[in-house]
């Protein structure tokens, strides 16, 4: 069979018209979202012929700040997603550098434990992680939500596959002129693993913000709750109005959105960097 192969711009245009209908189905949703909660309820309640409201307004809004606490919500999530982010960094960027560049027993096989880790789904480890937080008495407790995710597999990965681009000849380097192992760590290794630790800290952020279960399971008490439970609260109740659920979709969906635009440079840098070492 022969292949045709079409000449550049036109291929140029093909692919950006096909990333253009993908970003146009992925922000559809999202959009009539937003459109539906700055409508009143009496355009809410008669069948809505445009996309965009014919009365534009912020009652729904307005209801939901004023009576669920969103921004105590949103400090529990951020809590959360601050205490992972600097474990899974810490601890991932020590171990990854130990794995490069450290030479020890059994270190092939050690990493391919971890390796195997990734492939343990987490609802598997739900019930004993559970049973481990409610007898050490951390439930309602920052650490009770944090605790199982402090370090990953998948961080550990990330951080190695980068530091096994840094050049040996620059640690042996180094050392010739007396830098430590730890000193080479804090003052090369990591300067240069930056847009790695962005997309590992945008990755845990996402993952950690989004959640449900977790820490519906773990709390008991409404001041615990994150944005997410606090949210969904309002689906059920007496308040169970479109407008204000949409609302509270949207309160939610914004800081994880602004955290993604502002980083998604480093975030495809650092999952792609190192991508063909091993």
């Amino acid at each position: 069979m022969r292949t045709v192969y079409l000449p550049r711009p036109l291929a140029n245009t093909l692919e950006a018209f096909v990333k253009i209908c993908i970003g146009f189905c992925v922000l559809f949703p999202l959009f009539i979202c937003l459109s539906y909660s700055l409508r009143p309820d009496t355009e809410l309640m008669n069948r809505c012929k445009s996309l965009l409201p014919e009365t534009w307004t912020w009652q729904h809004y307005r209801w939901v700040f004023k009576y669920v606490p969103v921004l105590l919500y949103l400090k529990n999530s951020l809590v959360c997603c601050c205490i992972v982010i600097c474990s899974q960094v810490l601890l991932a960027s020590f171990s990854a550098y130990a794995f490069s560049f450290f030479d020890m027993p059994f270190k092939k096989f050690l990493f391919a434990v971890i390796i195997t880790t990734m492939l343990i789904p987490g609802d598997v480890t739900i019930i004993s992680n559970f049973l481990n937080i409610q007898s050490l008495g951390l439930r309602n407790t920052y650490a009770g939500m944090t605790l199982p995710f402090l370090i990953s597999g998948i961080a550990i990965l990330l951080m190695r596959q980068f530091y096994l681009t840094i050049p040996r000849e620059l640690k042996e380097a180094a050392t010739i002129d007396g830098c430590k192992d730890m000193q080479f760590f804090w003052r090369v290794a990591v300067p240069l693993s930056v847009p790695s630790i962005i997309s590992l800290a945008i990755y845990q952020f996402i993952g950690i913000y989004n959640q449900y279960f977790w820490p519906l399971l773990v709390n008991t008490k409404d001041s615990m709750y994150t944005i997410q439970i606090g949210m969904s609260m309002l689906v059920g109740h007496e308040s169970d109005e479109v407008g204000r659920i949409l609302a509270g979709a949207i309160i939610c969906i914004i800081p994880s959105t602004l955290i993604f635009i502002v980083g998604q440079r480093y975030l495809v840098e650092g999952m792609t960097t190192g991508s063909i070492k091993g």
